[in-house]
């Protein structure tokens, strides 16, 4: 199965703000800087796109992990 790279970006930004909550599109443009810090221009203007699409998701409460308990 292939993805375009739109798809891939919207993924990637929904798990970011399943996991990060409102902080993922800092957390995404922190990402492209550094790889632009790097000279991975391209990297940078695919993660500034993740920023910009989760910023378009709801705010939903950082990701939690469910544990499992011994009986």
């Amino acid at each position: 199965m292939e993805i375009s790279l739109q798809q891939a970006i919207e993924i990637h930004a929904k798990v970011l703000r399943a996991h990060r909550g409102p902080l993922a599109p800092g957390l995404a443009r922190y990402k492209a800087e550094r790889l632009a810090d790097a000279g991975d221009y391209e990297g940078r203007d695919v993660w500034m796109k993740v920023a910009d699409c989760a910023e378009t998701l709801p705010d939903r409460a950082p990701f939690e992990v469910e544990t499992a308990h011994a009986a």
